[in-house]
């Protein structure tokens, strides 16, 4: 990859697909497993609400695919907007291209000819190409009919938020990465006082993480976790 895409390929070592909690949403990771792995080549467009899990999911998979052997590049469009659209140059050369929150890009006539184009040189020549969005195709204020119509070509996906049982594992999925234990109940009183913003309850166990450590303690109990709330914090 060109040294000029730097921000495109900052993917967190941390963000994988393994450690994403599927709910509903099982159908969709199977196939993103395999386009990292090479074993499908696809155009997919995953929408969702805000902090529902696109971009750790799209994350996930450069991540997975480099592992792999296989050249991803990710582009966080809500950060690149203010760039040049010519940092695509070239990028048609890589196996996979995650394309993270289309719907910034949205009515600027240079960065959405140049994803077009970018489609264009891609199409037909076994790449995979996914991207996200908080609405459908059908739903962006795109100026340019053939790229929301190029967008609607392959699969498209509407992401489940988790149900209780799916934030609940979220919250212990968390707590052991850490080497953090979190009872049952503890995490129950999480749901029922936080936000339940898969993304503000994974940022308030990194809270309690640091909080930990600074303590020397591994159990989280009802009393630590309570002591830890900010004027800030998701959690009241």
């Amino acid at each position: 990859m060109s040294q000029q895409l730097p921000l495109a390929v900052s993917v967190p070592p941390q963000s994988t697909l393994d450690d994403f909690i599927p709910g509903q949403n099982r159908q969709l990771l199977t196939l993103l497993g395999q386009i990292a792995a090479g074993e499908r080549n696809e155009t997919l467009f995953v929408s969702g609400a805000t902090a529902s899990g696109k971009t750790h999911l799209l994350m996930g998979l450069c991540s997975q695919a480099e592992k792999l052997g296989r050249s991803c590049a990710y582009l966080p469009l809500d950060e690149l907007r203010q760039l040049s659209p010519e940092i695509l140059a070239g990028m048609e050369r890589m196996d996979i291209i995650a394309i993270d929150a289309i719907q910034h890009i949205a009515g600027n006539a240079n960065w959405e000819e140049a994803l077009f184009i970018l489609f264009n040189l891609t199409h037909g020549r076994h790449k995979s190409l996914v991207f996200s969005a908080d609405r459908s195709p059908a739903q962006l204020p795109l100026n340019l009919p053939d790229l929301r119509s190029r967008l609607s070509w392959g699969g498209t996906y509407q992401l489940h938020a988790l149900d209780d049982e799916g934030l609940l594992e979220l919250l212990q999925t968390q707590a052991q990465k850490r080497g953090l234990q979190l009872k049952p109940k503890v995490a129950q009183w999480l749901l029922t006082h936080c936000s339940r913003s898969p993304r503000d309850l994974t940022a308030f166990m990194e809270h309690l993480d640091q909080k930990a450590l600074a303590e020397k303690r591994h159990n989280l109990s009802l009393p630590f976790v309570q002591s830890c709330l900010q004027p800030e914090s998701s959690c009241t």
